[in-house]
């Protein structure tokens, strides 16, 4: 065998591997990255509403109600972030629900600072410090026309104004009355001052025609004659008078929306027919208690007819009831009750 053939067959036969080197191990994966789905959503969103915060604030026209509207976008944003982290095999979803929950509340309260602000506008301390100003202001005026009339001075024998505001104002100094505002007058008229419904819709008239003329900005009116306790079989007279309509009309018109009170025994009744029914039960069944009290036994109903008959509508209180008859004596009693 030549020595070629010794060297090929040395590099046919396996080579013994080197025990002191191990084998090459298996590549360790790389770690996932961790997106929290919502985060970025909550940011853009905080730096809205603080944007849209401050232009409400030194803009106070600008009405933020339109937010709440934005929700969808808020969704839009969310799926953003959702294909862009998606795409990344590097990276692992994982859901910030509490996130997504602060940005609808986020908007729910920018949207609703709109609606805070008016009711601050309508309740808070400026607010009420602007009505309690121009109340006074515009009772004043009002009691001065009303004085120069003595006629009407002497009918009025209350006078008071209530104010409500209801555009937007930032100091109460500076409030004044525009459209839209209300300014109603109450008037309290003295007793027996109006001895009709068109009397008292006259009077209700030469007020509104003299503040009319005195530019008060007056929306609405409210006259009464009612008392604290009206005697019985008084009558009380009131009338409400609201926009342009019923402003512009006049004193016949105005009458027949005078409502008419008829009082009794301190219940109040819209017709003297309905009152005059009371009044009669009433009697009538004083009538017979008081019989009952007296003779233990109820009267009956031809007695009652004959007693209420013989009351006028004047008498308060018929004369009082007869002693039953005696056994033997029809006759007597007969002509006693006729």
């Amino acid at each position: 065998m030549s020595e070629y053939d010794d060297k090929l067959n040395q590099e046919a036969a396996p080579q013994p591997q080197d025990p002191q080197t191990p084998p090459d191990p298996d590549p360790v994966p790389r770690p996932r990255k961790v997106r929290r789905v919502g985060t970025f959503t909550f940011g853009l969103v905080l730096v809205a509403a603080g944007v849209l915060l401050i232009l409400r604030s030194v803009m106070p026209q600008l009405d933020l109600s339109f937010v709440a509207s934005l929700a969808p976008v808020v969704l839009i944003a969310l799926g953003i972030e959702v294909l862009i982290y998606a795409a990344r095999p590097d990276v692992k979803l994982k859901y910030d629900g509490v996130s997504m929950f602060v940005c609808f509340l986020m908007l729910v309260l920018v949207g609703s600072a709109a609606a805070l602000n008016e009711l601050w506008n309508d309740y808070g301390p400026a607010a009420n410090m602007a009505e309690n100003r121009m109340e006074r202001y515009y009772e004043q005026q009002v009691s001065d026309l009303l004085a120069a009339r003595e006629d009407l001075r002497q009918k009025i024998s209350n006078l008071s104004v209530w104010v409500d505001l209801s555009h937007p104002y930032s100091e109460a100094v500076n409030a004044g009355f525009q459209n839209g505002d209300t300014l109603h007058v109450n008037l309290t008229v003295r007793d027996n001052a109006c001895q009709s419904a068109g009397e008292f819709a006259a009077m209700a008239r030469q007020v509104m025609d003299l503040c009319g003329q005195g530019a008060v900005p007056v929306t609405g009116y409210s006259f009464t004659s009612q008392e604290n306790n009206p005697p019985d079989e008084s009558v009380t007279y009131s009338l409400e008078v609201e926009g342009a309509w019923q402003m512009q009309a006049t004193a016949e018109t105005l009458a027949q929306d005078v409502y008419e009170s008829y009082w009794y025994q301190g219940e109040r009744y819209s017709s003297y027919d309905s009152m005059r029914d009371y009044r009669s039960t009433m009697i009538r069944e004083n009538l017979a208690e008081e019989y009952y009290g007296t003779f233990g036994e109820y009267p009956g109903e031809e007695w009652l007819d004959e007693q209420m008959a013989a009351a006028t509508a004047e008498t308060a209180a018929p004369a009082a009831p007869e002693a039953p008859a005696a056994p033997g004596a029809a006759a007597e009693n007969s002509d006693l009750a006729a």
